[in-house]
């Protein structure tokens, strides 16, 4: 929010430094981004008045110009600028004067005539962007004036933090209520009345309001104005404030927007059909061409200002050009309106329109505004464009609607609770009071009724920061807490997280932490293994079309994710979340379920020399999962992965479920190639859902450690060739269910697939530890053992062994 202090000055009278007064804002919660001093222009810079006005007798394209600039006699300056007439006020650069730009003037000749100045343009002294023409200033400028003081030339500008909460610090009438409530100083607060005449406004106009969305609606009628340029004061008001003189008209409305914090909307009255306003719905499909000259097609979801052949204004963000004011507009409808903050926030964000309007409503404005802002408006225009203002204001609903003010139980001990010091009530009192809040006194606490303009004070909390800020938070003493110091033990989630994210991150994993939104056709396929039960959850007020649900799991965040870092150029990604999926069970409850979600894509980095490392697949995946598992103190006879039915996020014939202990903890495998397709993944990618409940009954326990072996283990080999569908976990299986204690571990160590090995089968190798805990086996002892588990195999399998 950009503040001119001249502007500021004709609310509250501050009579110290702009320094100064940066300092107090800042410490009342609006932290002070910039001062900048603007229009300081050399004095040397004056008003001139052109006595005369004569073509170069050598140089058709320029004028020679007789200019009083207060002297004994008018200077002679040559000038190429067009529109130049006698009785002008222009500026003019005398002699050794330096322009903002750093020029400095001095006296030429042109076409053997000599110039004593420069007249100015706008855009030479730094107060607009018109560089074609000369500046004209106002008809009753003294001649021979220096530039800098005429009023509104020479200003201060304050660059203020607004935080959302505060909409009603957009306007210089919210930046003086703070200054009044926290110096002390008298606000003042004009009220121009526009001059009214005419036939009343109720004959030639109608309004009608259809939705909820709008529960307050004015109009205003000004007949004959006069569309032109905006006197300078005017134009260098609205740039300082940042933003773009269009016309009077334009500019006017500007104008009430920053001062009162009321965004209005002019529409050029001849151009509604039927001269009524409804305020209303959209209709599917209906289109609407804006100002920034985009045809939008509408949605349901959208509120518009229509006439009877359609809509003419998007509610609260931006006018149609059907009823754009122009040059030829004679008779104005002004708008003045308050319109629901979360219509105006879901119409700005689905049209991606950045209005300063829809800026100002999304944070809600004062419903006692909206009449008063129309009434300054008019006032305004009439004063600049000329014309008269028909009598009354065109409201609906009638009676001037506006919301039921809280009232809020303040309690003293509660103030000193929150702040650590005591505050005496009689001085809360005064401190809310000077906000425009209603104080009463209820036994030893207050009822307090905010004013209308801070919608943002709704509980007691609310009261007690107002309380301190006034006071101001460098005047609370500083103290250390008293609290008793115990020694806590950690929760057995918080025990069994941390442990996860060590053995995920041994892994070679990176830890994500995604956002809990997710758009509805990401959170429809991807449900996880933990959400896939749960209806989505959707938001109220999503922050954008991709943000408009609640994950069911942190899959997809996970593969959101990881399409964001492909598209950057990632080879590899091996990333983990333990997070949480939300939404409604089959009772109706909601839940929030937690689950270790875990994807693999793309080709693992190079270790050592090597150019390229493999590419992933289900065993990386499977690994990964068996190590965290053992980590656990799950025992790897005690897992068991089994082939999947149908799981619609996950590939047909690539998945597995995971079981411990009789009880399913999660599922793995490849996603479905629909889904990769439609996030552009072109490799496979290979992801997990485990729930964490489950895990965390393991995580939480210490895993029992059993003394070194002291003999040597013997391990033999076996490769075998079976259908390409032989799960490589039944031979797993069948050799732990022989439950011999000679057998100490098995495990997977190769899948081989190509020549010699037939199409359609595989090479299944396993390695096999034997170990006996009192004796060295011998090699005998081993070959026998051995040969019963070939022996079990074929016969269980029909196995074809490989040499």
């Amino acid at each position: 929010m950009r503040v001119p202090l001249s502007w500021l000055g004709e609310f509250v009278t501050w009579s110290g430094s702009a320094e100064a007064l940066a300092e107090r804002l800042t410490l009342a919660g609006f932290p002070v981004e910039g001062l900048e001093e603007v229009g300081r222009l050399d004095a040397r810079i004056r008003v001139g008045r052109l006595a005369a006005v004569e073509p170069h007798p050598g140089a058709e394209r320029l004028s020679v110009c007789r200019v009083d600039v207060g002297d004994a006699a008018p200077i002679a300056v040559v000038s190429g600028a067009p529109g130049l007439a006698a009785g002008q006020r222009v500026p003019v650069a005398l002699p050794g004067a330096r322009l903002p730009g750093g020029r400095e003037t001095g006296v030429a000749a042109f076409g053997g005539i000599e110039s004593a100045g420069l007249l100015c343009s706008e855009a030479e002294l730094e107060l607009g962007d018109d560089a074609g023409q000369v500046l004209l200033l106002p008809h009753d400028a003294t001649p021979g004036a220096p530039l800098v003081e005429l009023a509104g030339v020479a200003d201060t500008v304050l660059e203020l933090e607004v935080t959302a909460n505060r909409g009603d610090c957009l306007s210089i009438l919210g930046v003086a209520r703070e200054v009044a409530a926290t110096s002390g100083v008298r606000l003042r607060r004009p009220r121009p009345r526009p001059r009214e005449g005419g036939a009343p406004a109720a004959r030639d106009v109608g309004v009608r309001v259809e939705s909820a969305d709008c529960p307050r609606y004015c109009a205003r009628l000004v007949r004959a104005v006069a569309v032109q340029p905006s006197p300078l004061w005017l134009r260098l008001r609205l740039r300082r404030a940042g933003m773009r003189p269009v016309n009077v008209i334009v500019d006017a409305t500007n104008h009430v927007m920053l001062e009162r914090g009321q965004p209005l909307h002019a529409f050029d009255w001849e151009q509604l059909a039927e001269h009524r306003i409804v305020v209303r719905g959209a209709a599917a499909g209906e289109r609407l061409l804006t100002l920034d000259g985009i045809e939008r097609v509408l949605d349901p979801a959208d509120l518009v200002i229509a006439d009877a052949r359609g809509p003419v204004a998007l509610a609260g963000v931006m006018g149609g050009q059907v009823s754009e004011v122009t040059a030829g507009t004679r008779v104005l409808l002004l708008e003045s309106a308050f319109f629901m903050p979360a219509a105006v926030r879901r119409t700005a964000r689905r049209t991606g329109i950045a209005s300063e309007a829809a800026y100002r409503f999304e944070r809600r404005v004062d419903p006692a505004m909206v009449p008063e802002a129309l009434d300054c408006a008019a006032a305004l225009i009439t004063r600049l464009a000329g014309g008269h203002t028909a009598p009354g204001i065109v409201e609906d609903p009638p009676g001037g609607w506006m919301p039921e003010a809280p009232t809020i139980r303040l309690r003293p001990r509660r103030v000193a609770a929150l702040l650590g010091v005591a505050v005496p009530r009689a001085q809360i009192g005064r401190r809310l009071s000077a906000l425009g809040a209603t104080c009463r006194a209820a036994g030893d606490a207050l009822t307090v009724t905010p004013p209308s303009h801070r919608g943002d004070l709704q509980r007691e909390e609310d009261l007690v920061e107002e309380v301190a800020r006034l006071g101001g938070y460098d005047a609370i003493p500083a103290s250390l807490p008293e609290v008793p110091l115990t020694s806590g033990e950690d929760s057995r989630a918080r025990v069994a997280a941390r442990r996860l994210r060590r053995l995920l991150a041994a892994e070679g994993l990176a830890e994500m932490v995604t956002l809990a939104f997710t758009d509805p056709e990401t959170n429809r396929l991807l449900p996880g293994f933990v959400g896939r039960a749960l209806t989505p959850l959707a938001l109220q007020n999503p922050l954008s079309s991709e943000t408009g649900e609640l994950r069911r799991s942190p899959l997809a965040g996970l593969v959101r994710a990881l399409h964001a870092n492909v598209g950057l150029g990632a080879d590899f990604v091996g990333a983990f979340e333990i997070g949480k999926g939300y939404g409604v069970d089959a009772h109706g409850r909601r839940q929030e379920p937690r689950a270790v979600a875990i994807v693999l894509y793309g080709t693992w980095p190079p270790r050592g020399v090597e150019r390229a490392g493999p590419c992933v697949d289900f065993a990386d995946l499977k690994g990964i999962i068996e190590n965290v598992l053992g980590g656990l103190g799950l025992e790897e006879r005690r897992v068991r992965w089994r082939p999947i039915g149908e799981e619609p996020f996950l590939h047909p014939g690539k998945g597995a479920v995971i079981e411990a202990a009789g009880a399913t903890i999660g599922v793995a495998g490849a996603l479905h190639p629909k889904i990769a397709q439609a996030c552009d993944l072109a490799e496979e990618v290979w992801l997990s859902e485990l729930d964490f409940e489950t895990l965390a009954d393991y995580g939480s326990r210490r895993v029992e450690l059993g003394p070194l072996p002291r003999f040597p283990a013997v391990t033999r080999d076996i490769a075998v060739i079976v259908d390409e569908a032989f799960p490589a976990a039944a031979i797993l299986e069948e050799i732990r269910s022989l439950a011999d204690p000679r057998i100490e571990a098995v495990r997977l160590f190769d899948c081989y697939r190509g020549a010699p090995i037939p199409a359609g089968k595989k090479s299944l190798a396993y390695s096999i530890a034997y170990r006996a805990p009192d004796r060295t086996l011998t090699d005998e002892e081993v070959s026998g053992v051995h040969a019963g588990v070939l022996e079990r195999l074929r016969e269980r399998f029909r196995l074809e062994l490989r040499s």
